[in-house]
């Protein structure tokens, strides 16, 4: 009944994500972790509130660092740099991080991922986790491939909560990869070509 209750808040706060102010994202997020938190019965130390797998943590940021910055000197890879962000700086450091990272990986590697673990085992905790961190992503605007492509990366990012033993690895590299890509795509649009073409005023 757990689990039914923790999905149940899960899908509650996906219509608020979508369809709620942008402005109150970064506030409400954490507040609804610590509701999972609380709704679970997990301790903050079940739920993966500790510094247990920070070794993996560095090294996998650093290697997101080191490929966002190859990224954006290659013609052929700063053409996917898409996005253009009027405050990325604001976006990476306080949005990313509160209105993204923080509950979706309470969310679905804390509190879920505990909670089948301690039923059914890591194996089928990362692959529950991984499959409904796919389906969170589904949205009508966005190519269904965007759902397979965060599921997979559901899978790594559970496999880090498994070895690291905690949520500090797959948050740092959540947050690495969509903060850090931030910041890059923000660099291709200041200095250049993104679609194959200089930019206006770019120089």
């Amino acid at each position: 009944m757990t689990v039914v209750a923790v999905v149940g808040i899960i899908g509650l706060v996906r219509l608020w994500t979508r369809f709620g102010p942008g402005w109150a994202q970064p506030v409400t997020g954490p507040l609804a972790a610590a509701l999972l938190i609380t709704v679970s019965g997990r301790t903050a130390r079940q739920a993966g509130l500790t510094v247990s797998g920070w070794r993996y943590a560095a090294a996998a940021v650093v290697l997101i660092g080191v490929g966002y910055a190859v990224a954006v000197r290659l013609p052929a890879a700063r053409r996917l740099f898409r996005t253009t962000y009027d405050r990325p700086w604001l976006t990476a450091l306080i949005e990313v991080p509160l209105a993204t990272v923080v509950f979706e990986e309470v969310a679905f590697r804390g509190v879920l991922w505990s909670l089948l673990d301690r039923d059914h085992g890591a194996v089928a905790a990362t692959a529950v986790t991984a499959v409904l961190f796919g389906l969170w992503h589904l949205a009508p605007e966005r190519p269904w491939t965007d759902a397979v492509v965060t599921g997979v990366a559901g899978v790594l990012l559970g496999v880090l909560r498994a070895v690291g033993g905690g949520l500090l690895a797959p948050a740092l590299v959540h947050w690495a990869v969509d903060g850090i890509g931030v910041l890059a795509a923000a660099h291709v649009t200041r200095t250049g070509v993104q679609w194959g073409r200089p930019q206006a005023g770019a120089g």
